[in-house]
């Protein structure tokens, strides 16, 4: 999954997706094979608004 590929080589302290309802499992999955990003979702229409953040270790 791309998402995977941004979590491991991106500086940012915040990532924005908006992704269909069915993808969040998947990317939860990202967060924990990607330590230290955490994410977190609101409904917006049909799709989930995903904001990844990157925890301070």
């Amino acid at each position: 999954m791309e998402v995977g590929w941004y979590l491991r080589l991106s500086k940012a302290t915040e990532i924005v997706a908006l992704v269909q309802p069915g993808a969040l499992s998947a990317l939860e999955e990202q967060c924990l094979i990607n330590p230290p990003w955490g994410l977190d979702s609101v409904l917006e229409g049909d799709s989930l608004r995903v904001v990844f953040k990157r925890e301070k270790r």
